[in-house]
């Protein structure tokens, strides 16, 4: 029998999950180097050091690959915004600081994120269930945030939460597909072009639209 080891799981458990890691990390590097098309799973066995098998044993096909590296690259993204975040921040600064993380990702491996934002939006055999489920985790955090900015006051009463998110996150897939357009994709100017065409919109969701609106830096 199996014994438990430090840390939880077995030791074959354990091994198992490093060699799926491997693996995925194979697989982003080749993503980013040569192109979702021009991988094949037989060059990701080759860079991690595995049979074709064993990659076959962990995911079914190169589209489960891509499925899993943005799932579980977008899983640390939330969870480094949700350590950091600055708490005492209003709705537009924190959606912005959320954006910010996200575009600093992004343009650190421009050349996956392409390839990770196309087949994912444009491939359905890569919008896995887990895929799924990660929009549906965004758009209920998003849609949250800006309800309880709403009960705070900062959001007026009549504004539907769910369209004014669908706007904002709209504007930012079109900030995340321009600013990756780009040679060399600058998270900085990704910001900025989100704040000019995000402001308007927060500007028209507050109380009181004459009275003020979102600080510029």
């Amino acid at each position: 029998m199996s014994k438990e080891q430090p840390g939880g799981g077995t030791w074959r458990e354990r091994q198992k999950q490093q060699t799926r890691q491997v693996i995925l990390e194979a697989a982003k590097e080749l993503f980013e180097a040569l192109g979702y098309d021009k991988t094949t799973i037989r060059a990701v066995a080759k860079y991690a050091g595995v049979g074709v098998g064993t990659v076959m044993s962990h995911f079914k096909d190169k589209a489960s690959l891509l499925s899993a590296a943005l799932v579980g690259d977008w899983r640390q993204t939330v969870e480094l915004v949700m350590t950091t975040m600055p708490q005492e921040a209003n709705y537009r600064d924190q959606l912005l600081y959320s954006a910010k993380i996200f575009f600093e990702y992004y343009t650190r491996r421009p050349s996956l994120s392409r390839n990770l934002l196309k087949e994912a939006l444009f491939s359905p055999e890569v919008r896995s269930p887990e895929i799924k489920a990660m929009d549906d985790t965004a758009r209920e955090i998003g849609v949250g945030t800006l309800r309880a900015a709403q009960e705070k006051g900062e959001i007026r009463a009549d504004v539907d939460c769910e369209v004014l998110h669908q706007a904002l996150f709209g504007e930012y897939c079109f900030v995340c597909i321009a600013g990756l357009a780009q040679p060399e994709p600058d998270p900085e100017q990704m910001l900025a072009m989100l704040k000019s065409l995000t402001d308007p919109i927060v500007r028209g969701a507050l109380p009181c639209p004459d009275c003020h609106g979102p600080e510029r830096p």
